[in-house]
């Protein structure tokens, strides 16, 4: 069974809130400095433990102001770790997730016109930089797309690549994952697969 909360970190650190939850692990905001740091789930398979260490991998190789920065972990963090994987520490969007602004009442039918342009253009250039580098982010989705407060303007940043395809020359994708919701209407075929949570994956 999951933890409830990771432990508390001794002095400059400090566990603040849960920002989320997803397939893999929890997501916590620290202050000390503010950064998001998330923890796997103890309950993960062989399988998911190969993709939580590739998602850290890929994400710090990556450099890119539409897609969240990962950080150095804080040696004074270390110790919150819950079993044997790593921690995956990271830039604090302080402006939450997309759903969250979509389910405001003043976005009850749906966002301006200036909004969503801005929204198209910043979530362009960061799946257009992800395949650049040979990355498919296979769970795109409101939940995985933060706001971030840059001098004023609000930027849009891709998160969460735990079931990200990095395609090395001559590989290629061939499964399906992501989220049941946004499945696109000609995946509907596959009758078999495997449903976890609210994520899908076919055999």
């Amino acid at each position: 069974m999951d933890r409830a909360a990771p432990r508390q970190s001794p002095q400059t650190w400090e566990m603040k809130e849960r920002l989320g939850m997803g397939g893999f692990g929890h997501v916590y905001l620290y202050h000390g400095e503010k950064i998001a740091v998330k923890i796997c789930r103890l309950d993960l398979n062989a399988k998911n433990k190969g993709r939580w260490s590739r998602e850290i991998q890929i994400m710090k190789r990556l450099s890119h102001v539409n897609v969240v920065e990962a950080r150095e972990v804080p040696e004074e963090l270390l110790s919150i770790s819950i079993n044997d994987l790593p921690l995956l520490a990271m830039e604090y969007c302080s402006r939450g997730d997309l759903r969250k602004v979509l389910n405001k009442p003043e976005n009850c039918c749906g966002l301006k016109e200036s909004e969503i342009l801005s929204l198209l253009k910043d979530i362009g250039a960061g799946i257009q930089y992800l395949h650049e580098n040979k990355i498919i982010h296979r769970d795109l989705k409101p939940e995985n797309i933060v706001l971030q407060d840059i001098n004023g303007k609000f930027i849009h940043k891709i998160i969460d690549l735990g079931y990200a395809k990095d395609l090395d020359q001559g590989s290629l994708c061939t499964s399906f994952v992501g989220t049941l919701q946004y499945l696109v209407s000609y995946f509907s075929s596959f009758s078999i697969c495997r449903v976890q949570r609210s994520t899908f994956e076919t055999l």
